[in-house]
């Protein structure tokens, strides 16, 4: 049986190389390596990160990882133009 130590300051979740490897290897964004790995996706790509520079001095590539495209509900182009236009508006007022 494995010890498992829990420190209540921090809650690190911990996963081995291999682990870690196959998620990447199975997984296009990082949001999904996460998941598979329980970390959070800052620790995440942070370990992406170093374990890909490390892999790369041996020759090794991993695959290219993608952050998770947010859903956007309300077309922000429109709403930035309204913004803009009574921006103007109140600036050719005041002058």
């Amino acid at each position: 049986m494995t010890d498992v130590t829990t420190v209540e300051k921090q809650k690190r979740v911990r996963c081995t190389d291999e682990v870690f490897l196959e998620a990447v290897y199975s997984s296009k964004t990082y949001a999904e390596i996460a998941s598979k790995t329980g970390q959070k996706v800052a620790s995440t790509m942070a370990r992406y990160a170093r374990t890909k520079e490390a892999l790369r001095a041996k020759g090794i590539d991993l695959p290219t990882m993608e952050r998770a495209k947010p859903v956007k509900t309300v077309d922000n182009v429109e709403a930035m133009a309204d913004i803009v236009r009574r921006l103007k508006a109140h600036h050719d007022h005041a002058s």
